[in-house]
């Protein structure tokens, strides 16, 4: 456990920090009990109660929301109850919390390698809001449909099961409810909405339908079958009735039908003639309209390449530019802040006057000013503390002090880095020239801590003045 305030590691022994003195009791009771709500919601999980798991989990979060298990954990449950978003959202969040050694790169890493299961996620999402506005507006037959669709795709999205569990009970389906909901808690078996439609679905009774035969209820020997006799001579009159009938038929039609049916299309076809005869009278004089258009834009054409090789040159100056400030933007995305410091101040600002480029060199100027010192101490610390290269420390503490001389923090990093290198001298030097420089900084006590403990008589020279921070200490041991 690390010191909320100094980051530095906790004794599990002591309720002080032995760096900076601050009480972690309060603190070490929080940790400890956004653990516990983790290792609650771990067993929940387990026991697939993904709802009282999610809750947990947040709480834990809540607690202590670099908790990168409950963070992550909480994205399982989220992506198991179908939300791949949010699970999405909580390991993306982790990830920023930790770069490295964070199971969340594994998770996030697969849902972008399977592009089939977030298209069917995002598909789900769409098909589910659609599916809500169908129920609020009261068309509960395509609400079901849809939720059908959605589960087709998502078949672990909970709220679709819920939503059409509710469109049976609504239409007193209480069959095919009681299916959705014991499907649902199949896969949550703590979720409260369900249990609380189960508790509801409970009171009614499940129907079945019987099975009626070709004879009903009548058994084969009840059923009386009637013995018709056939009459000949009936079929062959009603087949001459027919045949008679089809001949009128045909004879009307050939007589009085068809003639006024081809002067109908003779007519049609003259006017659809005489339109294609029109149609084309009007293409020639688009035709003619077109070429002239053609002409014109010829010369137009070659106005407009004389205008674009004399801004070549311009162009030309404009892309330099661009190129200068997006090679230093790309450090600065990256987080390479030591390379950033180097490449930017050698941009010049009036290398162009386009709008874009002032505002990207205002924005990293800005930047520069106020946050690249702190961002380039965090990348000290970070170098210290997890890589263990003091090394890369004390070089980023130079780049540090070139840019701000006054950062008092980057010179008492500097000298920590060179006295647990064991270069003991080069970090008595640096503590004396942190203590006449800064005497009231916030690191002037810790800087007087350890001069006392790797030499005591170089401090006690130094508080007397018979040295001071530029004196050369041979010979002087702690």
């Amino acid at each position: 456990m690390k010191c909320y305030r100094c980051n530095s590691r906790l004794a599990s022994d002591r309720n002080v920090c032995p760096k900076c003195g601050a009480d972690v009791r309060l603190y070490r009771k929080i940790i400890y009990t956004s653990n516990q709500y983790y290792n609650l919601g771990l067993t929940r999980a387990k026991a697939r109660d993904l709802t009282g798991a999610a809750e947990c989990l947040r709480t834990s979060l809540q607690l202590n929301k670099r908790n990168i298990n409950a963070r992550n954990l909480l994205g399982l449950v989220y992506l198991e109850m179908g939300e791949a978003a949010l699970a999405l959202k909580e390991w993306v969040i982790s990830k920023n919390f930790r770069h490295r050694g964070n199971l969340a790169d594994a998770y996030i890493t697969d849902m972008r390698e399977n592009r089939q299961a977030l298209d069917s996620a995002d598909h789900s999402v769409r098909k589910f809001n659609q599916a809500l506005e169908y129920a609020r507006a009261g068309s509960r037959d395509l609400a079901v449909i849809q939720l059908k669709k959605v589960i087709a795709v998502n078949p672990r999205m909970i709220k679709a099961y819920l939503l059409l569990a509710l469109m049976y009970m609504d239409d007193q389906k209480y069959d095919q409810a009681k299916a959705v909901v014991n499907k649902c808690l199949e896969i949550d078996r703590g979720n409260p909405q369900a249990m609380s439609y189960q508790r509801e679905l409970a009171k009614y009774k499940t129907t079945k339908k019987e099975n009626i035969g070709v004879a009903g209820e009548l058994e084969r020997e009840e059923v009386i079958i009637p013995v018709r006799m056939r009459d000949y001579g009936s079929y062959l009159s009603s087949a001459m009735y027919i045949l008679i009938g089809f001949i009128l038929a045909l004879g009307v039609l050939y007589y009085v039908i068809m003639p006024s049916k081809e002067a109908e299309f003779s007519a049609s076809n003259t006017a659809v003639i005489q339109d294609y005869e029109d149609r084309c009278l009007a293409l020639k004089a688009d035709i003619s309209e077109l070429e002239s258009q053609v002409e014109a834009l010829e010369g137009e054409r070659d106005s407009l390449t004389e205008n674009m090789n004399e801004s070549s040159e311009e162009a030309g100056a404009l892309k330099n530019a661009y190129e200068t400030i997006l090679n230093a933007a790309q450090y600065y995305v990256t987080g390479d802040f030591v390379t950033f410091a180097d490449v930017f101040p050698t941009i010049d600002q009036a290398m162009s006057e386009d709008p874009t480029y002032q505002a990207m060199y205002a924005l990293m100027k800005a930047d520069y000013d106020t946050n690249l010192t702190t961002r380039l101490y965090m990348m000290a610390v970070t170098y210290r503390e997890q890589n263990q290269d003091r090394q890369s420390a004390i070089t980023i503490c130079d780049k540090i002090l070139s840019i701000d001389p006054n950062y008092d923090a980057a010179l008492f990093y500097k000298a920590l880095c060179y006295e647990e290198t064991g270069d003991t001298g080069t970090a008595q030097t640096l503590y004396l020239e942190y203590l006449t420089g800064f005497p009231a900084g916030i690191w002037t006590q810790e800087v007087r801590n350890r001069m006392s403990a790797i030499a005591p008589a170089v401090l006690q020279m130094f508080d007397s003045g018979q040295i001071t921070a530029g004196t050369v200490l041979p010979g002087i041991t702690p």
